[in-house]
């Protein structure tokens, strides 16, 4: 991101905003298709930013009583960075986002086709709290009796990361988690406190699975930028 927007941390930042029923974690890599006219100008007013100022957030929708047309949107998102941006001959712009900072949003504001926000940047983990090894190979466990359970090869997806967050964040991409879960993920905001919640939900999980003579198909999608 911007370095404007980096000395931003913590602070107000002004973020057009895209709701949609899906939760964007950090560092998580996610292709999107937009074909609605709010979000034709929004990809349009990006493209017209320099590569390094095409940011905007992602916050997962929440579903409303049948019958009723407007939308909820959580508080808490995270501000996807625009890594590739292309317009097609069907009038639709694909884009490919990774998932940056979390935010959390101040007030709404709809002066724009699209919906923005005043927000805040969520801290970062403190450096100077350790993280228990003992957490990191307990989730580690958990996971991989997850994964074994759905016929997963645990070298499948090659070596997963050291770093502690990057780990939480990728565990919550992968696993077949209900958006609800991982949008409580998104929103704990120590790792500490994110490894325990992962362990929490993957030893249910493993529980539940096996007790079932058939196992849903497993078929991780997400792709996770170290970067």
């Amino acid at each position: 991101m911007h370095d404007d927007a980096e000395a931003l941390n913590g602070p107000l930042l002004r973020l057009p905003l895209f709701p949609l029923p899906a939760v964007l974690v950090p560092g998580l890599v996610m292709p999107l298709v937009l074909f609605e006219p709010k979000y034709l100008q929004l990809a349009q007013n990006l493209n017209e930013n320099d590569p390094a100022d095409r940011y905007f957030g992602i916050v997962k929708t929440i579903p409303n009583l049948a019958g009723t047309s407007e939308i909820s949107i959580n508080t808490t998102g995270t501000i996807a960075q625009v890594q590739s941006l292309d317009f097609g001959d069907d009038n639709q712009w694909e884009m490919v986002v990774v998932g940056g900072r979390r935010f959390r949003i101040l007030e709404l504001h709809q002066d724009m086709p699209y919906l923005t926000a005043d927000v805040e940047l969520l801290p970062e983990d403190d450096l100077a709290i350790p993280i228990s090894e003992n957490s990191i190979i307990e989730v580690l466990s958990s996971f991989d009796n997850y994964r074994e359970l759905l016929g997963v090869s645990l070298e499948e997806n090659g070596n997963l990361p050291d770093d502690p967050q990057t780990l939480s964040y990728l565990i919550t991409a992968a696993a077949m988690f209900s958006l609800d879960e991982r949008q409580l993920l998104l929103e704990t905001i120590s790792t500490n406190q994110r490894l325990k919640q992962l362990k929490k939900i993957l030893d249910r999980e493993v529980s539940l699975l096996s007790k079932l003579r058939c196992y849903p198909t497993y078929e991780p999608d997400y792709k996770i930028s170290l970067n």
